[in-house]
């Protein structure tokens, strides 16, 4: 889309999109960073650092 198109969402329409992409921004870097620490006590149990 270039500048002189109409936009095809209102201003609200637009916030609302925005918003819902932050939340599922937020929900992904959750996952992502309970996926490393997993990893990483699966990576200290195979390894036995505790026992």
């Amino acid at each position: 889309m270039t500048q002189n198109e109409p936009s095809a969402y209102t201003a609200e329409e637009t916030a609302i999109i925005r918003k819902r992409q932050a939340g599922r921004s937020r929900v992904m870097g959750i996952a992502l960073v309970a996926l490393c620490i997993l990893f990483f006590l699966i990576t200290v149990v195979k390894v036995g650092v505790w026992g």
